[in-house]
């Protein structure tokens, strides 16, 4: 099955997206644990599931700190009267 991949605006949506596949991911391994009868497989699912909560953390703390990031410019340039969209107005419209 090929996947659809959504366009996105900024790097903001493309890690938001990605913690929630990762969370998904995670729920989905629980769920296939509870269903598995061997105690070897359930301990992989779960230990999967694992991984995955990991990843959605370090997904986080960095859609955190792009968040801040983009408090801190758009603080800067409103400032100057600017803000950061209007900066990326400014520079598509003067590529085009």
């Amino acid at each position: 099955m090929k996947r659809v991949i959504p366009t996105y605006k900024n790097l903001v949506d493309i890690i938001q997206d990605a913690a929630d596949q990762e969370s998904d991911a995670a729920q989905y391994y629980r769920e296939a644990a509870e269903l598995a009868e061997d105690q070897e497989l359930r301990k992989f699912l779960l230990d999967l599931a694992d991984m995955e909560d990991d990843h959605h953390r370090m997904l986080v703390e960095k859609l955190e700190q792009l968040k801040a990031e983009k408090t801190v410019m758009d603080g800067i340039l409103s400032s100057y009267g600017d803000s950061e969209e209007e900066e990326d107005e400014k520079h598509t419209d003067s590529a085009i």
